[in-house]
C-alpha cells in the first residue's frame, strides 16, 4: 500500500470541522491508499478550501475534485494533519466525467494515475441501468477471456456493447433478458466449435435468431 504525503505551509488557516488561528501552520496530507488525484492539484484544492470561511463552494470541492471527504486533526505541535478518502470510480462517462462507487457524477480536473474502467454512453438517468446491464453481460462472457470496455445507448431501444477484442453485441433494451439467455447458448457453441476468432458482431434483436457478423460474410442463426 503505497502512501502519499504532502507537507505545505500555509497562513490564518480554518477549517470546517474546526478553527486554527495559527500564524504559521504545517499541513500534511496523506491517503488512505495509493491516490487518484495529482499532487498539486490536491494540494490546491484543499488549502484552497481550509482558508474560506465561507464554505458555499464545498459542493464544487466534492463534485471536481478526486475527494469524497477528508478529515482533519491537530497535535500538540505546530501540524495538522488531512487524511483524504477519495471517490471509488466504476466507470468513465462522456467530457471526462466519471461515476463514483457511492453514485455520484463527478468531474475532477485531472488523475494521477491510469483508471482502467468501463465507458458508460448515455444519458445521465440511465447510467445506474446501462451498468447493470453490462454486469450481466460479463456473467456470460466470463465463459471465456473477453471482458465488456464500453455500453452505449443509442435510443430507440437499442443497445450496443463493445469487449477489449473489439467485438461488438447489439440488443433490445426491453427483451435484453431473453436475447442474454440466447447469446449465452451462442457462446457454449461457440466455445466448443472454435469458431470465435472471426466475429466482429453479434447482433440478438431479431425475435427467434441472431446476426452473426465476421470478416467478410454474415449470417444469420
Amino acid at each position: 500500500m503505497m502512501r502519499i504525503f504532502l507537507v505545505i505551509c500555509a497562513f490564518s488557516i480554518s477549517s470546517c470541522s474546526m478553527d486554527y488561528n495559527l500564524d504559521s501552520q504545517s499541513i500534511s496530507i496523506k491517503y488512505s491508499k495509493e491516490g487518484i488525484s495529482h499532487p498539486s492539484i490536491l494540494e490546491g484544492k484543499i488549502l484552497s478550501h481550509l482558508q474560506k470561511t465561507d464554505f458555499t463552494m464545498e459542493e464544487e470541492l466534492f463534485l471536481n475534485s478526486w475527494i469524497s471527504f477528508f478529515r482533519t486533526t491537530s497535535n500538540l505541535g505546530n501540524e495538522v494533519l488531512v487524511e483524504v478518502i477519495e471517490h471509488k470510480p466504476v466507470a468513465s462517462l462522456d467530457n471526462n466525467r466519471y461515476l463514483t462507487q457511492g453514485g455520484w457524477i463527478i468531474e475532477p480536473e485531472k488523475e494521477n494515475k491510469t483508471l482502467n474502467l468501463i465507458q458508460l454512453i448515455g444519458k445521465d438517468r440511465k447510467l445506474n441501468h446501462l451498468l447493470d446491464v453490462a454486469s450481466s453481460l460479463q456473467t456470460i462472457l466470463n465463459f471465456g477471456s473477453n471482458y465488456i470496455v464500453k455500453i452505449e445507448d443509442k435510443g430507440t431501444n437499442f443497445l450496443e456493447a463493445t469487449d477489449n477484442s473489439g467485438r461488438k453485441y447489439r440488443f433490445t433494451e426491453e427483451n435484453f433478458r431473453v436475447q442474454l439467455e440466447r447469446l449465452e447458448d451462442f457462446l457454449l457453441f461457440e466455445l466448443n466449435s472454435g469458431i470465435s476468432d472471426d466475429i466482429k458482431y453479434i447482433d440478438l434483436r431479431y425475435k427467434n435468431a441472431l446476426a452473426v457478423g465476421y470478416k467478410n460474410t454474415e449470417k444469420s442463426i
